[in-house]
């Protein structure tokens, strides 16, 4: 079992093979700290975000009337019946806000000749809007005119 002499190393290991260890070693302790700062940051947001939830819900209501009206006029109307439909979910009872949206989706029904669900959601508006008199001048047409669709001749 003699070796050669030549073939044992007297200083150590190599000055490349220090240096490519060194490097590898920096490169994985930044890369901990990296990914050790991203989860410190991805965990803060989390607490703002859940005091600020009634003000994103306010802004998300109108980002909803904002695409339905958008949708409306570009002639979608059904697309336009959903997005005003989650305005009107989003909404407290008995708000201006909630009688518009519901008044709006049965008015789209009407406009779609789905007097059935027209009438549903104007019969919402209008509880939903109970004193507001100009709610009741707008409603009242749109309820007759259903009202007299849906009667069937001979009853």
């Amino acid at each position: 079992m003699s070796e050669d002499p030549k073939l044992i190393p007297t200083d150590g290991v190599s000055k490349k093979l220090k240096a490519a260890v060194i490097i590898l070693t920096a490169l994985i302790f930044f890369a901990f700290m990296a990914l050790f700062n991203k989860f410190i940051n991805k965990q803060a947001p989390k607490k703002v975000s859940a005091v600020q939830e009634p003000l994103s819900n306010q802004s998300l209501s109108n980002e909803y009337e904002e695409v339905g009206t958008r949708l409306m006029n570009a002639g979608l109307k059904e697309q336009a019946i959903d997005q005003f439909i989650q305005v009107w979910q989003m909404q407290k009872t008995g708000t201006a806000k909630r009688a518009k949206a519901a008044q709006t989706v049965g008015r789209l029904y009407a406009d779609l000749n789905n007097c059935q669900e027209a009438l549903v959601w104007l019969f919402r508006a209008e509880a939903a809007g109970a004193g507001n008199s100009g709610t009741e001048k707008t409603l009242t047409p749109l309820i007759d005119a259903c009202l007299a669709k849906g009667k069937i001749p001979g009853q």
